[in-house]
Formats: structure tokens, sequence, C-alpha cells
């Protein structure tokens, strides 16, 4: 097995490096086969997460290689943030979270299922059912949920940027259900504040090029968002 690698755009678009050791992900992913891989913010901290989704293909791979099973567990890796830059730190298996639990995994997409404002997770897997997780984030961070419709573009606005800046930071998402293997996440963005309680402005970069600009949206809601005519 090979260490996973983590393909980073420079300042130049066309310029690419692998931060897959640099970032903290690389040893920790080394023995892992990966299907699905998701970046998300799981705690609201304004910060993308990462999850991967593991299994193998062989059902009796440890009889020739005594390292590897079939089951694996999914990993979930939390963004520090450190220097600016993505640092992923390995969240602790707890031998009581599902999300630990070993499994022949392929998909994964999330979806704020239960209507609280954080992200929960479904993953998808080989002769089982697939495995819903409730995400019930202590921290109390504040959340923007915005649920985008196009007119002149795309009705569902997939391709848009999103832009919130909040406290001298930009904050940037895209509106882009198709975001892991052979899966789909939901259509709304959600964009997670930390502590911040609310937010400066929200831009919209549509399909088509143009621009939208609002302020005093509301944050802890759902706010739908239309594509002026």
């Amino acid at each position: 097995m090979m260490a996973r690698r983590l393909v980073v755009s420079q300042q130049s678009p066309l310029q690419f490096a692998d931060e897959a050791i640099v970032s903290g992900i690389g040893p920790t992913t080394r023995s892992a086969l990966t299907f699905g891989v998701l970046f998300f913010d799981y705690d609201l901290d304004g910060r993308l997460d990462l999850l991967t989704a593991n299994g193998h293909i062989e059902d009796e791979i440890n009889k020739v290689q005594a390292s590897q099973q079939y089951a694996q567990p999914p990993r979930l890796f939390w963004n520090t943030g450190g220097g600016g830059r993505p640092a992923f730190v390995p969240v602790a298996a707890d031998g009581a979270n599902d999300l630990s639990r070993p499994m022949v995994a392929r998909g994964a997409a999330v979806a704020d299922i239960d209507g609280d404002g954080d992200l929960d997770l479904v993953l998808t897997s080989v002769k089982g059912p697939p495995r819903l997780l409730r995400n019930d984030q202590p921290a109390g961070h504040h959340w923007l949920r915005l649920s985008l419709r196009g007119t002149r573009s795309n009705r569902d606005a997939i391709g848009s940027t999103v832009e919130i800046r909040v406290g001298g930071e930009t904050l940037r998402r895209t509106v882009m259900p198709t975001r892991g293997y052979l899966s789909q996440s939901e259509l709304p963005v959600t964009v997670g504040l930390g502590d911040r309680a609310h937010v400066d402005e929200v831009r919209i970069r549509w399909p088509d090029g143009s621009m939208q600009r609002l302020q005093d949206v509301a944050v802890d809601a759902l706010t739908t968002i239309v594509q002026p005519k």
C-alpha cells in the first residue's frame, strides 16, 4: 500500500503539490484501501475536515497479507488550520463510536438529516446496509445554511460559488453535490462559523457569471436565496 496523496493547488492554478505527508494524512492512511473521500466541516469551526470510507476489494485479503482486512474502519481527520494551511489530525477512535466500526465502505455523503444545523453522514457498504451517523457536535458553534435556486442559471444552482465574509475572513464553498465515490450529498451549503454569531456579507457567483450580494443573513438558520431574474 502507498500513502495517500493530497494534491493541493499552489499559487498558480496549474501548479500542484502532493502535501499528504506535511498535512498529516500520509502515514495514517498508508494501510487503508480508500474509496469515498469527503471534505466537510463536521464541527462547524469554519474549516473543512476530511473523511475517508475504506474497505478492501478482496474478502480474504488477510490470508495473503496479514496486515490487511476486508472490513476497515472509516477515518475522520480534523482540520486544525495550523499556520493557515490544512493540517489534519486523526479523530481518536472510540470503541463505542459507530463511525469507528470496521465496514466494507464505498460511498460517503453528508446532509443535515435531523435539521439541527450540523452535517450528518451516510456511508454505503458492500453486502450490507448503509450506515447513517447522526452528528451531535457539542461545541455549540454557529452555522449558516444556504439553499440556492437558480432562475437564469440551472434551477439547482450547481456550480455556484458562495463566499461568506466574517470577522476579516472569507469562507468559500461551492454548490456541488457529487463530491465522492458514487455519492451525492445534499444541495444546501453548510458553513460553520465557530464562535462568530454574525456574518458581514454573503456573495454568490451564479453559474452564468452574475454576482449577488446579501447582508444581514440569518445565522443558525436555513436561508433560501433565489437568483435575481
